[in-house]
């Protein structure tokens, strides 16, 4: 009961220091959310968790996964609570579509209509011992369904803030990598079990030590005939 008090407390405190000219996304996870790495390992503060979207036309695929972070932006970010198990965040959509807490970087970005995706990552490259998770609620519950609304300018001092959950998630959204309540998207990981969220690492680049011996190795024969 305490832990729920607790939760309710956060986001009591993080509504209150929100704008109410824009619309607001409350977005997070439940208490005793698990989320542990491709090893099974619980996250640590190496982790970044941010609520985004890809530039419009990028569609995120297993292929294309060294263009991800270029072509990423950031609504908000959130910080994991390692002891409740738990991470939450609240950011406001202004009227030309930008966020209250992207970072300056994204801070001109118009997310409008744009799908809404959870990245959890340790690294910004695809490479052995980064860890990622890439998934997004595509809910047939227009409330769970993750994409920015339109912005209305002057909204929406009326109206109760949009709220996404890592509760949102089901058995038919699967991650674009890594691991959601044992529904598995790509990547590698090396411990499997319950966990809520589990980030998958990253195959090293095949042959590449190799092929520089075998390079070299040539190199040298060439020189010793040269100088035979």
């Amino acid at each position: 009961m305490k832990r729920i008090c607790s939760m309710t407390a956060v986001l009591a405190v993080l509504s209150a220091g929100v704008p109410a000219f824009s619309q607001t996304l409350d977005w997070g996870s439940p208490v005793a959310t698990d989320i542990v790495d491709s090893h099974g390992n619980p996250i640590d503060s190496l982790f970044v968790i941010e609520m985004g979207a890809f530039v419009d036309g990028f569609t995120p695929t297993e292929s294309n996964v060294q263009d991800w972070f270029t072509n990423w932006r950031v609504f908000d970010t959130a910080t994991y609570n390692s002891g409740l198990m738990y991470f939450t965040s609240v950011a406001s959509m202004n009227d030309d579509g930008t966020s209250t807490g992207a970072p300056p970087t994204n801070s001109t970005f118009d997310f409008q209509g744009l799908d809404a995706f959870l990245w959890i990552r340790k690294g910004n490259d695809p490479i052995e011992g980064n860890e990622w998770l890439l998934t997004r609620s595509q809910s047939s519950d227009p409330a769970k369904n993750w994409v920015f609304p339109s912005a209305v300018p002057g909204c929406c001092d009326n109206q109760g803030n949009l709220q996404w959950s890592v509760s949102d998630l089901n058995g038919d959204d699967v991650p674009k990598w890594g691991n959601q309540g044992g529904v598995s998207g790509p990547g590698v990981f090396t411990s499997t079990g319950s966990y809520t969220l589990q980030t998958y690492t990253f195959v090293p680049e095949p042959g590449t030590p190799m092929i520089l011996m075998a390079a070299g190795g040539l190199l040298a024969a060439r020189r010793r005939r040269v100088r035979a």
